[in-house]
């Protein structure tokens, strides 16, 4: 595809790229416009810009040395900038601009696009003073609260070529409210892609469990690998010192596995019911250590799930259903597809372990450590 235009992004990136701005970009970059990232700020998060998007990070010392170019190659110009950011306190600002400016100029950027008419519009306006690209910006709603009685606020949506707003709502804010030519300002509604946002039809494995050797997740990770082209999907929840998001991270990347991290006992419960089927392949760890008797199993039991398990420790004690030799993740992804296939057998099997734990692990355990407590002298 012959590439479009190359396009100036300024975007706050702390905290990674936000959602909608990344689907944006992607759609941008799809079309065959080349981008350009000009962020505020930057730190980690769940959206990162990817490789192709030319990121341009923010440098205090670039920033110095772009005030003085910009000052010695348009005086006027530069001045005039100063003295706004001076009175409206927007002097950081100018400062991002001359930086930004001179690398959009080398780069041959051909129009400037920010998100949120704040800061980062005030930052696109010098822009598109010192270096004459014109700018858009789509405006969301705080900037029409929080912004409206900045001078520079008004100065800059004059000075914008075109306003992007994601609602009606907003449009009439601004042509009504503050002024702006109706011709100006287009409502763009913000993309959801249906593809990724549907109902998700495949069976869901709950697994929660600290990231131990004897957990598994070795063999519950092969087991997922042998079923990564059928309709299943594992959640993990837990940490710890195995390394789990390495092992898996080919399984990541394709959505077969989701890593939760650590999780409250709230979102937990809501796990617990979302998932069809709980699974965890438990095993003597090389050190020896073994486990007793789970307690998510007896958690995810009680939720009326049935349970994928090993032939390990007290398992067998309370799990009746598919219990497996330890280190097995053929027997393992069996067991899972066993239930995969046979909605009625994992309805079945959990209302009967819902019952195993009413009758084990009731409240005459209590009364029994009770007596103990009472009677030991």
């Amino acid at each position: 595809m012959q590439s479009k235009r190359r396009i100036g992004y300024i975007l706050s990136l702390k905290g990674g790229v936000p959602s909608f701005n990344y689907r944006e970009i992607e759609s941008v970059v799809e079309m065959g416009f080349q981008v350009h990232i000009f962020p505020t700020k930057i730190s980690e998060g769940l959206y990162m810009p990817k490789e192709s998007w030319h990121v341009h990070p923010p440098s205090m010392m670039s920033a110095g040395a772009s005030m003085l170019y910009w000052l010695l190659r348009r005086p006027r110009t530069f001045l005039r900038a100063f003295g706004e950011a001076l009175v409206d306190k927007a002097l950081p600002e100018l400062g991002l601009a001359t930086q930004f400016s001179r690398e959009m100029a080398k780069e041959g950027i051909e129009v400037i696009h920010c998100h949120f008419a704040d800061r980062k519009m005030f930052t696109a306006y010098f822009c598109s003073s010192l270096t004459r690209i014109p700018f858009i910006v789509t405006v969301h709603s705080h900037e029409l609260v929080f912004y409206a009685d900045r001078k520079l606020f008004k100065k800059a949506l004059d000075r914008a070529a075109k306003l992007v707003t994601v609602c009606d709502y907003n449009r009439s804010v601004l042509v009504e409210g503050m002024c702006m030519p109706p011709e100006k300002v287009e409502t763009i509604r913000l993309e959801v892609p249906l593809e990724q946002f549907k109902q998700d039809n495949r069976m869901k494995v709950l697994t929660v469990a600290k990231f131990h050797d004897y957990k598994g997740y070795d063999i519950l990770i092969e087991a997922a690998r042998k079923m990564q082209n059928e309709p299943v999907v594992f959640w993990i929840v837990g940490d710890g010192p195995v390394d789990v998001k390495r092992m898996a991270s080919d399984l990541i990347k394709t959505g077969s596995i989701l890593l939760l991290g650590s999780v409250n006992e709230n979102i937990l419960r809501i796990l617990y019911q979302a998932c069809d089927v709980f699974c965890l392949p438990s095993k003597t760890a090389p050190s020896g250590q073994k486990e007793g008797l789970p307690v998510s199993i007896m958690e995810a039991m009680a939720y009326s799930k049935p349970v994928v398990s090993t032939l390990h420790a007290g398992i067998p004690e309370l799990v009746e259903s598919i219990v497996v030799p330890e280190g097995d993740p053929d027997a393992i992804a069996l067991g899972l597809r066993t239930y995969m296939l046979d909605p009625d057998l994992r309805r079945h099997d959990g209302e009967r372990n819902r019952t195993r734990v009413e009758k084990m692990h009731g409240p005459e355990n209590r009364a029994k450590l009770a007596g103990i407590l009472e009677n030991t002298r």
